[in-house]
């Protein structure tokens, strides 16, 4: 994937994932950048709710102490694979040209969702990224408009550049509730940042059962450690429609 859309990196990606004794000595001396927590919506039946358990427990396998070096690209959809049947995945939700349907490595939105706003709050350099076609989810959305994101193998990515002076550490576990994920440094945070997502639009739904559609801004504002002054370095737009 990342090479497909020429990012910079290596291709052998997949092989910087660290051992635990090598994760152990990182984390030994390394400083937490950033932290977030994503909640895993309890929607569907249990064997939906388990098989999308499962596919985020398959795919954390992957991340895991994944080590991104300083000024290479972090592509979620090259690390991860075409999450198919043989590849482990099971049946789960994904939002498809505004419809809910059931395909393999459903809820994995639920990781590139989490994994976004890390990098985002963390300074990185977003490369790629698309908002879900509707908010499904409504008023018990698990994360704030303009601030999701999803993947679709071969056409969405999530993918970043790790453009400061030094290694990244992402971590990322499975909790019974929600996915933590951390993101980790030999130095001190080179950045301060401030997000901020303002809703532009409100689309109305054609039912009362429907839930509107959205036109979202989200910035972002950086602040060098060495310096009181903020840039704003990131500016996307999230459309949503009505379902």
């Amino acid at each position: 994937m990342a090479q497909w859309r020429r990012y910079p990196g290596t291709p052998a990606l997949q092989h910087r994932q660290l051992s635990q004794t090598e994760a152990e000595a990182f984390t030994a001396k390394a400083r937490p950048w950033q932290e977030i927590t994503t909640p895993i919506p309890e929607r569907g039946d249990a064997t939906t709710c388990a098989n999308r358990l499962h596919n985020l427990e398959r795919a954390i396998e992957t991340l895991h102490n994944h080590l991104i070096p300083s000024g290479e690209a972090f592509s979620l959809s090259q690390l991860l694979g075409e999450p198919t049947e043989a590849a482990g995945y099971r049946a789960g939700p994904v939002f498809i040209r505004g419809q809910v349907l059931s395909e393999a490595g459903g809820g994995l939105c639920l990781i590139a969702t989490n994994l976004y706003q890390l990098f985002l709050h963390a300074g990185c350099r977003v490369l790629e990224r698309h908002n879900h076609s509707i908010d499904a989810y409504g008023e018990e959305r698990f994360y704030s408009l303009g601030e999701d994101a999803a993947i679709a193998y071969s056409t969405k990515d999530l993918a970043i550049r790790n453009h400061f002076q030094m290694p990244m550490l992402l971590q990322i576990r499975l909790g019974p509730h929600a996915v933590h994920s951390a993101l980790l440094g030999p130095g001190a945070r080179p950045v301060q940042t401030l997000v901020h997502s303002v809703v532009l639009e409100r689309y109305p739904p054609s039912t009362e059962q429907q839930h509107p559609g959205w036109q979202v801004s989200t910035s972002r504002f950086s602040k060098q450690a060495s310096s009181s002054r903020w840039l704003q370095d990131y500016l996307a737009f999230s459309h949503y429609r009505p379902c």
